[in-house]
């Protein structure tokens, strides 16, 4: 007579770092999946439990990573997370994820966002809209309808009030510009004293003949450092392209203005620029 076969003695302790690698890496593991983990299914139950016990959280039919785990792990990998959270996190209902981004937003870990015609989330560390831009923006929107519905002639806005207002919103802090301003100054890059000359022409306040340095700098700051603009700016004096001049008073600027303008004699501020070429 056949000597009847003995089942394996399941180990959990050398099975579970298996399974929680899998549910790090897929946010959710179900009681059917435990199986492939050699799970008997007399312990099945018990395995979960354990799952419970190491931070992960029941649902049911098995367990899941966080909720919020799982969107801080999504944010870590992209700025902004367009649709339905349903679309991406794994093992929850619209309620508790409705609860979720309202609990995340009032705390201030993430922002929620109008992308067109869809709502986006991004993490609280990225920059968007305080209410007070929004509202400056609000403003705008009603006098471009304004200017639309103009009659009997058609009314038009100011590219320069238009720029001024969105450099405004846009801009970096004076924290920020000054972190930019740290470490040896870049070697320039081809063109670049090109470039500050043609946007210093761009800029020009046609009432004075001269462009504000700040909005010059401004311009130019997304993609170049500011320790390189300025640079630019002194050899585009040298080179007698653009002559460069102090602020009248030094209370007449913001901190943030004071440090994108480059320092002149008697620690005074170059915030004037006159190109001293004509448009080509």
């Amino acid at each position: 007579m056949p000597k009847p076969k003995l089942s394996p003695v399941f180990d959990l302790d050398a099975a579970m770092p298996a399974m929680v690698s899998a549910l790090q890496t897929r946010w959710i593991l179900k009681k059917s999946e435990l199986k492939a983990f050699k799970v008997p299914a007399g312990l099945q139950e018990q395995v979960l439990d354990q799952l419970v016990v190491k931070g992960f959280e029941a649902i049911k039919g098995g367990v899941r990573m966080s909720l919020q785990l799982q969107l801080e792990a999504l944010l870590h990998e992209r700025t902004v997370l367009s649709g339905s959270l349903g679309k991406h996190l794994k093992g929850g209902s619209p309620k508790e994820y409705k609860a979720l981004l309202n609990d995340l937003a009032k705390e201030g870990s993430i922002h929620l966002l109008v992308r067109g015609k869809a709502e986006a989330v991004t993490g609280g560390a990225t920059p968007v809209l305080s209410q007070e831009e929004m509202r400056a923006l609000g403003q705008l929107a009603v006098s471009i309808q304004k200017a639309l519905k103009g009659k009997p002639m058609p009314r038009t806005l100011l590219q320069e009030d238009i720029r001024e207002l969105l450099l405004d919103l846009v801009k970096p802090t004076a924290t920020v510009v000054a972190g930019a301003a740290e470490g040896p100054d870049p070697p320039l890059l081809p063109g670049l004293v090109d470039r500050l000359v043609s946007a210093a022409q761009r800029f020009l306040k046609p009432n004075l003949g001269l462009c504000f340095v700040p909005d010059l700098v401004l311009a130019l700051l997304p993609e170049q450092s500011l320790s390189r603009i300025h640079a630019a700016l002194l050899q585009a004096v040298r080179e007698r392209r653009i002559e460069l001049r102090p602020e009248a008073g030094m209370n007449r600027l913001s901190p943030l203005e004071l440090a994108l303008c480059p320092e002149g004699l008697q620690a005074t501020r170059l915030s004037w620029a006159r190109p001293l070429e004509t448009k080509s």
